[in-house]
């Protein structure tokens, strides 16, 4: 009998193929968070140009270019956010971004129905034009100081998705997600860490085995956030064929790097189960209907959110205030820091060509073991010192 999972993967392949996918990475492996995929791009072999020629064609979420066509998305949808786009002073970091109508964004292209003022949003039809039966796919890359190892290289990452009917009304499928509804990209209360040091990541972890349907994050601090971290270097270990991650300094491990800069795209975020309800969405709703649904994303990166003071004909961020309200307290002096520090992160929506993601249980078993015997060398090793 095939499991939940597997049935959502073959419907996202069966839809696949309509088009020519922006990236393939049917030989590639994830790392859950939550409801999210997250692929390594570098470590999939993927070199994904995202400079602002590149991408323009793209959906844009955000971004710290300005001027069309890169920051003017189709009809139906929001046009990309502005983040921040260059390094702040020391003295008053531009430390964080949200999707919210505050300071950063640049208005809808056409009308979205029920456009909510913190979240980027689309109309499914706009979504089903653009998607061409291929799978939606996150893009991101990190842009933060290239020194400092882990502690400047690192930013915090928490991202929530959904789906509105006409009405407004949450939409939820039997069988997906739990039948919550919301789709998440989250560290699950975790250590903020990558996931071989303790990190919320699970290594071909099953979305299906996650459901929530909370509002805002938790922010917690180090030892434990709902904010996932993002950038510096992973290592990996080839186990049975699979670049499996391993904690630094395991025998016969590579590094990889991931804070690529802001021409080159270090991830990849699929979430299988939205992908699902979108394909089952697009089959079953007429046009009209579907100009009327709308896809939400509350995306948060870097660190606490700060309130906004008038400052002459504009609004500026209250950088002595001490708001943490929409995430973690900011972190500068730690092993992996959380704020931005460089600016022009950005955020892209494109599609995917995706592997059978169900591992055959001998392999499933045999990284395990492998995973053990690893993590317990380390242990070993770091007692020594």
């Amino acid at each position: 009998m095939k499991t939940r999972f597997s049935l959502i993967v073959a419907a996202l392949m069966v839809a696949g193929n309509a088009s020519a996918a922006t990236v393939n990475l049917s030989s590639a492996y994830w790392v859950q968070y939550g409801d999210a995929q997250s692929y390594s791009l570098p470590i999939a072999g993927v070199n994904l140009q995202s400079s602002p020629g590149q991408i323009q064609d793209l959906i844009v979420v955000a971004t710290g270019a300005e001027g069309n066509p890169v920051t003017t998305n189709s009809s139906g949808m929001d046009n990309a956010y502005s983040s921040p786009n260059s390094p702040p002073a020391q003295t008053n970091p531009q430390d964080t971004f949200f999707t919210a109508n505050i300071l950063t964004s640049r208005g809808t292209t056409g009308t979205v129905n029920n456009n909510l003022d913190n979240t980027w949003d689309a109309s499914l039809g706009a979504m089903k034009s653009f998607l061409k039966g291929d799978a939606m796919t996150v893009f991101f890359n990190n842009n933060q100081i290239n020194s400092g190892g882990g502690s400047l290289q690192s930013l915090a990452s928490w991202a929530r998705l959904w789906i509105t009917d006409a009405s407004g009304s949450l939409v939820t499928m039997n069988g997906l997600n739990g039948n919550s509804g919301y789709f998440y990209l989250t560290n699950l209360g975790a250590k903020y860490d990558i996931v071989t040091q303790g990190g919320g990541g699970v290594f071909l972890g099953d979305v299906t085995t996650y459901s929530s349907s909370v509002a805002n994050p938790f922010a917690g601090d180090k030892n434990g956030t709902d904010f996932v971290l993002s950038g510096g270097k992973i290592c990996t270990l080839t186990i049975s064929g699979i670049p499996t991650p391993v904690p630094c300094g395991t025998p016969g491990s590579t590094s990889t790097d991931h804070n690529l800069g802001a021409d080159r795209a270090a991830y990849a975020l699929i979430f299988p189960e939205l992908n699902a309800m979108m394909n089952t969405l697009f089959g079953s709703l007429s046009a009209s209907d579907l100009d009327k649904y709308t896809l939400h994303a509350d995306i948060r990166l870097g660190c606490g959110f700060k309130p906004v003071i008038a400052q002459g004909n504009k609004l500026v961020y209250d950088f002595g205030a001490n708001d943490e309200s929409w995430g973690m307290a900011c972190m500068y002096d730690n092993t992996y820091g959380n704020g931005l520090n460089n600016g022009y992160e950005q955020i892209f929506i494109g599609t995917a060509t995706l592997r059978n993601q169900v591992p055959e249980p001998a392999t499933g078993m045999l990284l395990g073991l492998s995973l053990i015997a690893l993590m317990a060398s380390s242990r070993r090793n770091q007692s020594r010192h």
